[in-house]
């Protein structure tokens, strides 16, 4: 009975000590809500050549691995993209769920750093 008792807490100490600190894909720690705050530098609201001026846009990062990102511009329109992304320590990889077209972030605390179509965009944690 003391046998199983000292392999029991053994085995629990083992598994508490396990960590994915060093795993591939989506971990629970980077999983939430983002707010942009930059786009290369320049605060929102931004006015892109086109004319349209982006007013606020949030990424949500879900622990499953999917995303979604919320962007809504002054004229009251809302686009939202949605797909997938992988976790690799911090270097984000995304991907469109109906574009297929492929985009990097990075994170540190509680900053992510997209780098998209030649911008860069800076997202708060929320």
């Amino acid at each position: 009975m003391r046998r199983s008792a000292i392999v029991f807490t053994a085995l629990a100490i083992g598994l508490a000590a396990c960590n994915d600190s060093n795993s591939v894909g989506p971990t629970s720690n980077i999983a939430g809500l983002y707010s942009l705050r930059a786009i290369n530098g320049t605060n929102l609201p931004v006015t892109f050549s086109s004319g349209r001026t982006l007013v606020s846009d949030v990424l949500t990062l879900n622990v499953d691995g999917t995303f979604s990102d919320d962007a809504q511009f002054s004229d009251g329109s809302v686009e939202v993209e949605q797909g997938f992304y992988t976790n690799n320590n911090g270097a984000i990889d995304f991907t469109d769920r109906d574009t297929g077209e492929r985009f990097s972030a990075s994170i540190s605390g509680n900053i992510l750093t997209e780098f998209v179509e030649g911008l860069t965009e800076v997202y708060q944690r929320t």
